[in-house]
């Protein structure tokens, strides 16, 4: 039996990496998939992909998640095409590493409205949904581990995805009596948009202590996709309010990770006229 028959989900940001991975498992282990995407073309793309190995129906919906009114349409046609939701995966995100002195209000509001305000609404209109049609549900948002320990010169996203767990705690309180769970998951050192492949013949030449994480490869979005998978399905069920990490191990020592060099330094703040 699939895991997910006779569930419908809804993926945002499915265009690539991570959340690509998890429509992908979620539509193979039975469930009906929503995408979502900004962008037409990507949209298009990954909602053909996935119609291909889909066990269930597969929809797709063009929003940006950030806007309200986008969100509550895209319910609508999800409850047109499947008649109800019981998954949410609130994966759609922006991140752009930038040094503090150089934001400005629109840049650090703009990592709110997507990063966490997009959570807020879409999680708000999917509990209304469940609760009405007399539904379970599992919805899982994306955290980071720059929530517990920030990256530098990325205060926006990580203040966003500090947000996004206290929002997951928060609704899962409040939820928990209507069997409705929330969980967050923080992935680190995954590849895709932001972690580039390294090359066989480097990965190869590395030393096992030369990885910042404990285990000595870097994450998939399949490794994400399995976890995600897990959480929606029934087998979950009594897990709810948490935030799980899967990075290899990367939160959990003491030597600190690679980190990306400051921009803005004592000795060239000056010339960057920037104060």
């Amino acid at each position: 039996m699939l895991r997910l028959e006779g569930r419908s989900a809804l993926v945002t940001g499915a265009a690539r990496g991570i959340g690509r991975a998890v429509a992908l498992a979620l539509a193979e282990n039975g469930a009906d998939v929503l995408v979502n995407t900004r962008n037409e073309d990507t949209l298009d793309a990954v909602y053909n992909e996935v119609k291909k190995i889909a066990k269930g129906k597969i929809a797709k919906f063009r929003a940006d998640v950030g806007d309200e009114n986008q969100v509550n349409a895209m319910f609508d046609h999800m409850i047109n095409e499947f008649g109800k939701v019981n998954i949410v995966v609130n994966n759609a995100a922006i991140g752009v590493n930038k040094p503090i002195l150089e934001y400005d209000t629109e840049f650090y509001m703009e990592h709110l409205r997507i990063n966490l305000h997009s959570v807020y609404h879409i999680s708000l209109r999917a509990v209304k949904e469940m609760i009405k049609r007399g539904e379970k549900g599992s919805i899982i948002n994306f955290s980071s581990i720059g929530a517990q320990k920030p990256h530098r010169q990325m205060l926006a996203y990580d203040t966003s995805k500090g947000g996004v767990e206290a929002m997951t705690k928060a609704f899962a309180l409040e939820f928990a009596p209507w069997d409705i769970t929330f969980n967050a998951v923080s992935p680190a050192s995954i590849l895709g948009y932001f972690v580039k492949e390294m090359p066989k013949d480097v990965a190869e030449r590395r030393n096992i202590l030369d990885f910042a994480t404990p285990i000595p490869r870097q994450g998939t979005p399949r490794d994400v996709a399995n976890l995600v998978l897990f959480l929606a399905s029934p087998e979950s069920s009594y897990i709810t309010g948490q935030v799980i990490n899967i990075d290899g191990g990367l939160s959990s020592q003491a030597r600190p990770p690679i980190i990306s060099q400051l921009d803005i330094t004592p000795d060239n703040i000056e010339e960057r006229h920037l104060l």
